[in-house]
């Protein structure tokens, strides 16, 4: 029985046209698609992050203003006044 011979089997040992036995398989990664994903991974664990700063500083106030409350304080909330639009003759 005769085994049978490839098309590299002509070709020389160490020439350029032979495969090498060993070689990686072709990188077929799409980078692109990699790089979008990894972007909207960033953005959502950013909003993540954002909320929950948001969150616990919205906590902290809530508990600052309980706290003010709650010892009998009346200028727990700043209230915002327009300038009256009067003229203000000085004193003597």
């Amino acid at each position: 029985m005769q085994a049978k011979r490839s098309d590299t089997d002509d070709l020389e040992p160490g020439g350029a046209e032979r495969p090498a036995h060993g070689s990686a398989p072709a990188d077929d990664t799409d980078y692109e698609h990699r790089h979008f994903v990894n972007l909207l991974a960033i953005v959502f664990l950013l909003a993540i992050a954002a909320a929950i700063i948001w969150t616990v500083r919205s906590i902290d106030e809530s508990e600052r203003l309980q706290r003010c409350i709650n010892i009998g304080r009346r200028d727990c909330v700043k209230i915002d006044v327009a300038p009256s639009t009067a003229v203000r003759l000085p004193v003597r």
